[in-house]
């Protein structure tokens, strides 16, 4: 396959989850720690996932690497997202929808009967595993579990569904779990208790491995594209193992090289300023979603750590908060982040204050404000000073008139 030929299609994955695990790249070692669990008597598994990770990619692949365990484990994939301020019979109610959605076929009365949270947990569940699924382990992966703690109105929400998940997989033998968030451990109490309890940590999912950022970069273009031994390095120092960035980099590289006609990559073309500079463009999307979950002071942070370069000292709070999501590493040196493409665009593009925010707003409500004036008004306004200066012209000459009459008289 040629590459100068622009019928070339991009291996690289960007922007858009990853559907298939031969394109999953690093996340072997995650997948062995869950099926380490299950084949350990280990029901409930938590993933921790770090922020703007490709967290999609994976949950969306992880039921296919599955398969090769004799079809052994049927897996239903439930998102809590936007049912924060839902009551638990509800969600459960939506869960049991996915639920018979994966079977296919299911009487009408067997899903009626999750009908309470006590009837899902104790007849409903137990029905679909005895019943509907040929002798198969039913395993409910459950993502963005920590919206259930989000909302200060619904208290307790997180705490009484994982009550009733974990009574259920020590009574069902075929149930398992795994339940995937991003909050720190800390602001789930019960979940940090459940870990103490069982003997366990939760999978910690973040940046890749050296081994699995390589295989990341090269392997989708093996048979377009070259990578020297530097450039490889360049662009684990820019990435990090970021799986995300790391396409992104690799993805304009890829266009980089096609439009240069070289198959081979090397350092410089990694820190081209057009590789980067698109890079920066095209991820801005993803690069904001950095700064989604910090407060105006934890940006403005963020930013002085980018701007130091190197390495920050400072004791504020927010530098504890931006190590527990990954985005910085903590050393006696102080502050550093940990993804150098990361660094580089923030301090190119300081993050907006909500106070300079404000202020663009107001001025885009100002210009808005204003507005031509009517025709009609137009008009009278250009007429009246015209009436105006006829008349005083008039009476001008209606005064030396009537002088020059008087003189002849």
């Amino acid at each position: 396959m040629n590459i100068n030929d622009n019928f070339t299609k991009n291996p690289y994955i960007f922007g858009k989850p990853i559907y298939d695990k031969k394109n999953l790249y690093g996340r072997q070692d995650i997948v062995d720690r869950i099926k380490y669990n299950f084949n350990n008597g280990r029901k409930i598994t938590l993933l921790h996932v770090q922020r703007r990770i490709g967290k999609t990619s994976l949950i969306t692949c992880l039921p296919q690497f599955f398969t090769e365990e004799q079809n052994d484990f049927e897996f239903v994939t439930f998102s809590f997202q936007g049912y924060k301020r839902e009551k638990i019979p509800q969600i459960l109610n939506y869960l049991a929808d996915d639920i018979a959605s994966t079977i296919g076929e299911l009487p009408k009365q067997v899903r009626e009967t999750a009908d309470s949270a006590y009837n899902f947990f104790n007849i409903f569940l137990p029905k679909i595993i005895d019943e509907y699924l040929s002798g198969k382990k039913l395993v409910l992966l459950l993502d963005e579990f920590d919206v259930l703690e989000e909302d200060e109105t619904v208290k307790g929400n997180g705490r009484t569904l994982f009550d009733g998940l974990e009574k259920a997989v020590k009574e069902q033998e075929k149930l398992f779990a795994i339940l995937v968030f991003g909050r720190p451990l800390k602001d789930m109490r019960y979940l940090e208790t459940f870990l103490q309890k069982e003997g366990q940590k939760a999978i910690e999912v973040g940046l890749l491995n050296n081994e699995g950022t390589k295989n990341l970069i090269v392997k989708p273009a093996e048979e377009t594209l070259k990578y020297e031994d530097g450039a490889i390095d360049a662009i684990w120092k820019l990435s990090a193992g970021h799986p995300s960035l790391t396409q992104l980099l690799c993805f304009c590289i890829f266009k980089y090289c096609r439009e240069q006609g070289t198959d081979r990559v090397t350092r410089a073309h990694v820190y081209d300023d057009l590789v980067l500079d698109q890079a920066m463009e095209k991820g801005k999307a993803l690069l904001k979603g950095f700064l989604v979950p910090l407060n105006e002071n934890e940006k403005l942070f963020f930013y002085k750590v980018a701007k130091a370069g190197k390495r920050y000292k400072d004791s504020s709070s927010a530098g504890k908060l931006l190590v527990e999501l990954g985005f910085l590493e903590e050393q006696d040196t102080g502050y550093k982040i940990k993804v150098e493409l990361v660094r580089r665009w923030l301090e190119k593009y300081p993050p907006t204050t909500d106070n300079e925010k404000l202020q663009e707003e107001n001025n885009s409500h100002g210009n808005n404000n204003f507005q031509e004036p009517h025709p009609i008004a137009k008009a009278i306004s250009l007429v009246v000073p015209l009436l105006i200066l006829f008349s005083l012209l008039g009476y001008s000459f209606f005064r030396i008139f009537n002088s020059l009459e008087t003189k002849r008289s």
